[in-house]
């Protein structure tokens, strides 16, 4: 698929726009057909004492029951991490790993507060975690924030249709919805522990 725009910095790869107003649509409708569950709060990131950090509702989705939107994704990501990572990545998690469907909503002021993502398996670790941004319109706050010896905002990460491609274990949140509706879907990707 043809990228117009690309953005990177040592932390991350944003692809702006990568999928249309329509296929936008025809992806949130594919994910809400092939829901398996909502998300247990116990499953994402938590912190000191177990507090809980993510104030959103999210379910999981098969992989492979998306494979003709994350086919591309995939593809593009592998490219990136090939040209500017070089992560030694686990082949084809689109057969066989879920992703996570997330819905920020203003009405409970939704949002993610800084937390890294890491793979509960002890066997690998999680290498990448790609947002894709499937808002079907623009909504206010539910900035994405990364800390990396700063803090700064991906603000091409707001558009719809967009790619965010960053490291895991970076500390990042996502700012709470203020008005509007921001809808994601996440996709992790691991390999063998880092030595």
């Amino acid at each position: 698929k043809m990228i117009q725009k690309k953005y990177i910095i040592n932390d991350y790869w944003c692809w702006n726009n990568f999928f249309n107003e329509e296929e936008i649509k025809k992806f949130n409708l594919k994910i809400k057909q092939n829901i398996i569950e909502k998300e247990k709060p116990e499953k994402a990131a938590s912190g000191y004492k177990n507090k809980i950090l993510k104030k959103v509702d999210s379910h999981i989705v098969d992989l492979s029951s998306v494979i003709e939107f994350v086919k591309p994704v995939l593809e593009s990501v592998r490219y990136a991490n090939d040209k500017n990572f070089q992560y030694d990545l686990h082949c084809n998690p689109e057969l066989h790993d879920t992703g996570n469907y997330n819905i920020y909503s203003s009405k409970n002021k939704s949002e993610y507060k800084w937390h890294t993502d890491a793979s509960a398996d002890i066997r690998y670790d999680m290498k990448f975690t790609v947002l894709i941004n499937l808002s079907e319109k623009k909504y206010k706050g539910g900035n994405f924030k990364i800390f990396n010896q700063e803090i700064y905002t991906v603000e091409n990460f707001k558009n719809p249709g967009s790619i965010l491609m960053f490291k895991s274990h970076l500390n990042h949140c996502v700012t709470p919805i203020i008005s509007g509706q921001r809808k994601t879907f996440s996709i992790f990707l691991h390999g063998p522990k880092w030595k």
